[in-house]
């Protein structure tokens, strides 16, 4: 375990690094603020801005692990949403406040700092605390999964929001539906239901938007699943199959982060022997760190295809695909951590760093990224 006194202070951190923490383009930031904007200079109507309480597009969400708290005891996962809300409407890299969301004090917050007020039209106000509800569901805030969540849910705001072009989410949900079929042929045996393409395809697409549990039972009967458990568990499988879909994108970042770790983490001027140590040890905990969440990753989903395999693919037993099924939102959010943890980090080095020929620093914004970085995958 790295000392943590080796570290940079983590105030000095958020202070020093809040603008490429909050503009990095990595999974566990949604900048609403940012995208809002933009949508605004297009001209998007009301009807299809996010939230109805326009404050609340000033927000920017980031996922963060949670430290143990009384109220957080209760949640589906550790991984909570924080809602930063900037001091400076025009510039929110000058800093600000922030609340996680199901802290007991939240909509009291949210009303001081931004008028957020269920007596304001409370239509609206269940309609966008339940948007938020959606986002804090998720272990990561991908823009196809905030996307396809949201759209489950009946709403449908400005693509601007989600930044993945519209031929990518159709190649995605092609991806997915296509690891949807089998156990459709599976459950129903190549009899009846999958005598013709359109029956088989209403079945994909009721297993996609898992809503219609009467129509799906025979599925769900296959798959040892009950009506009520089976939403969230057909939810958590389509997000595997995004994460197991979006690795071999990752894969790429992250070996550039290894390559920069072992070849250009040095500083460039002349330091004392003792800071160069303490350099190489914080560059090791972060080598130590990107290798076990890659590494925990990949077994998650290894373990998920071997069931996937040996059941769709090579006609064997059905347990381990079930047993899979059990916990896939357990596998969903571990993966979504391990994931956006990876992303982040890679993007933040990357916002750094690609300013610099070679991509070296000198020793103190090097200490500074690397305690970042490492304080971004602890």
């Amino acid at each position: 375990m790295l000392d943590s006194s080796k570290l940079v202070d983590s105030d000095k951190l958020a202070a020093s690094y809040l603008a490429s923490e909050l503009n990095s383009g990595s999974t566990r930031v949604f900048n609403v603020d940012r995208l809002h904007r933009a949508i605004m200079a297009e001209g998007a109507p009301r009807d299809e801005h996010l939230f109805r309480h326009v404050e609340l597009h000033r927000i920017i969400f980031i996922k963060q692990a949670l430290i143990d708290s009384d109220y957080q005891k209760e949640r589906h996962n550790r991984i909570g949403t924080k809602l930063y809300f900037a001091f400076n409407e025009d510039n929110a890299f000058e800093g600000g406040k922030s609340i996680f969301a199901g802290d007991p004090q939240f909509d009291d917050a949210m009303a001081f700092q931004l008028g957020f007020d269920r007596s304001r039209k409370m239509a609206d106000y269940i309609r966008d605390r339940d948007i938020i509800q959606i986002l804090d569901s998720l272990p990561s805030l991908d823009p196809f999964l905030m996307r396809d969540r949201l759209e489950a849910e009946g709403l449908s705001p400005h693509p601007g929001y989600f930044e993945i072009e519209e031929e990518e989410w159709r190649q995605i949900r092609e991806h997915v539906m296509r690891r949807f079929r089998p156990i459709v042929e599976f459950a129903f045996g190549g009899a009846d239901a999958t005598k013709t393409q359109a029956r088989l395809r209403s079945l994909v697409q009721k297993i996609w938007e898992a809503k219609d549990m009467e129509g799906l039972k025979p599925i769900l009967d296959a798959m040892e699943l009950s009506t009520e458990e089976a939403p969230k568990a057909l939810h958590a499988w389509k997000g595997v199959i995004y994460y197991d879909y979006r690795l071999s994108k990752l894969e790429g970042r992250v070996r550039e982060l290894a390559t920069w770790l072992t070849h250009s983490a040095t500083p460039t001027d002349m330091v004392p022997s003792g800071n160069r140590k303490i350099l190489e040890e914080i560059r090791d905990g972060v080598r130590h760190k990107v290798r076990d969440r890659w590494q925990r990753a990949r077994s998650r989903l290894l373990e998920y295809n071997d069931a996937y395999t040996a059941l769709f693919v090579e006609k064997r037993s059905p347990g381990p695909f079930i047993a899979f099924l059990g916990h896939a939102s357990d596998v969903f959010n571990e993966l979504g951590d391990e994931l956006s943890r990876l992303d982040h980090a890679s993007e933040v080095r990357r916002f750094i760093t690609d300013r610099h020929f070679g991509g070296r620093l000198k020793y103190d914004p090097l200490h500074d990224l690397l305690s970042l970085i490492y304080r971004i995958l602890d």
